[in-house]
């Protein structure tokens, strides 16, 4: 392994918002940052944490097993290196200097960041978590433990499979409250993400999303349906 993790960042946060770090990394040369601590990523994947940690200022970070279910968990300090929480969804924080991460391989990525209170987010958002409702237990954490109503959240929904390339059953339609087809058919998890934020109150204009397609996209990532056991991970921390 040398150099850094490749990574993608949302231009307009990362303008207007400098003290928030905000991004999600890419495979890179030869796919070889793979970040899976669960599944067999292989040797040399604690470096690929470490360093992605120090590239960001972050001397603690936090990531989970993710269950598919709508659980958070909020850090109010770590010590150094990385904590293996209890299976969650989602991670929130306004401590300075730790990393929030999730990792996704087709799965909605999505961070609610609350700038005027220093408070951060990030979440994992399958489908199974995007119906039990797992963006919803976010923003209302931002509001219960830092203050931050909804109207001053600001929601990014991440590179993930898109609308043309998730094909689902009519059960999974169902189960995301859309209107439920005779016959499997695509499914876009961030435009329904996206109502859902709505729908807390996010104002409209604050939520965006990403046009890159972890499956068919301009940019290399890994895809779950596209054959891919690698992980990239998404991730935010206040520096």
């Amino acid at each position: 392994m040398a150099g850094d993790p490749p990574a993608l960042t949302h231009p307009e946060w990362s303008r207007r918002w400098p003290g928030i770090v905000q991004g999600i990394t890419v495979p890179g040369e030869e796919r070889a940052w793979d970040f899976r601590l669960f599944g067999g990523a292989g040797t040399g994947v604690a470096a690929r944490w470490e360093r992605l940690g120090a590239l960001m200022g972050c001397p603690a970070a936090a990531h989970a097993r993710q269950p598919h279910g709508a659980a958070i968990r909020v850090h109010d300090a770590l010590p150094a290196g990385l904590l293996l929480a209890p299976p969650v969804d989602a991670h929130a924080t306004r401590a300075r200097r730790i990393l929030l991460a999730i990792t996704v391989a087709d799965c909605v990525p999505a961070w609610v960041v609350a700038p005027q209170r220093g408070a951060v987010a990030v979440v994992h958002a399958g489908w199974r978590g995007a119906a039990a409702g797992i963006l919803e237990t976010a923003v209302a954490t931002l509001g219960d433990r830092f203050g931050a109503p909804p109207g001053e959240l600001a929601v990014h929904l991440g590179p993930s499979i898109c609308g043309d390339c998730y094909e689902v059953g009519p059960e999974v339609h169902e189960a995301l409250g859309e209107a439920v087809p005779p016959r499997p058919l695509p499914v876009d998890l961030r435009a329904n993400l996206a109502r859902r934020a709505v729908a807390m109150g996010v104002p409209a204009e604050a939520v965006s999303r990403s046009t890159l397609c972890t499956r068919c996209g301009s940019v290399d990532l890994f895809s779950h349906r596209g054959g891919d056991a690698g992980r990239q991970v998404a991730f935010v921390a206040l520096r």
